[in-house]
């Protein structure tokens, strides 16, 4: 990791202050770790942007491409939208071209799957962000690295002199009671800002990389009298990924309020 507080050596928006109201809203899905549900988050909220209605660009910096492959496994699926683009976006000159891209197509909003580890790419990702989003996993390795990442996030906008929310956001959470542990890391977290919506441990969002976006895949099982049952287990995951998608979109409106 590089030393906190340093930034992109570019931490300008890539619009300028007159084009805020035109500009495409960034929404970036960090952690410093796998396994922290980061992409899963990112494709339950893009799923519900685009069944509402929205225009999505999806900036892949994760070396391992798992939007890609997503996409690729949904188009053979015919559970993708064409209102969904995705923009690889491995490096500061690519994201820069990425946003012109999103920004040309008339996209609404920007969601990045960021880098493991800090790295002048995030740095640049998390300056250029409307809203910072933090899964997490209720694992004490899990809390301890989102805790790293929170303050590492704080203090790279503070070197930059701006405000971004940052928030956490809970994944992976048992559909059971808590175990002690997970108490115990649920309350270590109850000091940071977190999303009041969590996403549980679900069939549903595990599949989602190979099913596609949650609601065409939801519409083409119940088309089929064999996935009824499966289609109807779905809609629990997507009231609750409908719900994360209007709590990350308060905080991209009250950023652009502030603005």
């Amino acid at each position: 990791m590089q030393e906190e507080g340093c930034i992109a050596r570019n931490c300008n928006r890539p619009y300028q202050p007159d084009d805020r109201l035109h500009s495409v809203k960034i929404i970036s899905f960090v952690s410093f770790k796998g396994g922290a549900g980061k992409t899963t988050a990112l494709m339950a909220v893009t799923s519900c942007l685009i069944e509402r209605g929205k225009k999505v660009a999806l900036f892949e910096a994760d070396n391992n491409k798992p939007i890609s492959e997503w996409r690729e496994n949904a188009v053979s699926k015919n559970t993708w939208h064409y209102n969904c683009l995705v923009f690889l976006a491995n490096n500061e000159a690519d994201f820069e071209a990425a946003y012109e891209k999103a920004l040309a197509a008339g996209c609404d909003f920007a969601l990045i799957d960021t880098q493991g580890g800090g790295s002048e790419l995030n740095n640049m990702v998390l300056v250029n962000s409307d809203a910072i989003i933090l899964p997490t996993a209720l694992t004490v390795l899990d809390t301890d690295e989102t805790l790293q990442t929170f303050s590492y996030a704080v203090k790279v906008a503070m070197a930059a002199e701006i405000n971004v929310p940052t928030v956490v956001l809970k994944t992976r959470i048992p559909t059971a009671k808590l175990t002690q542990a997970q108490k115990r890391t649920n309350e270590l977290l109850a000091g940071l800002p977190c999303l009041a919506t969590g996403l549980h441990s679900r069939n549903a969002f595990e599949d989602m990389k190979f099913k596609g976006l949650l609601h065409l895949a939801m519409r083409q099982m119940e088309e089929n009298p064999n996935d009824r049952l499966i289609a109807r287990n779905y809609q629990s995951a997507i009231e609750e990924a409908d719900a994360l998608t209007s709590g990350v979109l308060s905080l991209v409106k009250d950023q652009a309020d502030a603005a």
